[in-house]
């Protein structure tokens, strides 16, 4: 796996999704946010909080979107 710069609270973010998934899903949560992240940020990449959102917004079944993003929402930082 590739090892990203984290900017904020994007890691903290993206831990509580794959843990807030159910418990057989989250090697497959893990596994396509990772993936999804470097798509976007690149190997290595710098990782800020709009990406993972981008992220959950594209590999959440759609009728669990809203549900995933109120879990992040008090960890994205104020600026």
């Amino acid at each position: 796996m590739a090892e990203f710069n984290w900017q904020d609270n994007s890691k903290e973010m993206c831990e509580e999704l794959i843990e807030g998934s159910p418990k057989p899903f989250r090697a497959m949560t893990r596994k396509k946010m990772m993936e999804g992240i470097e798509k976007k940020a690149g190997e290595g990449g710098t990782v800020t909080e709009d990406i993972v959102i981008e992220v959950v917004k594209e590999i959440t079944p759609k009728p669990f979107v809203a549900m995933a993003l109120k879990k992040v929402e008090t960890l994205i930082t104020k600026k």
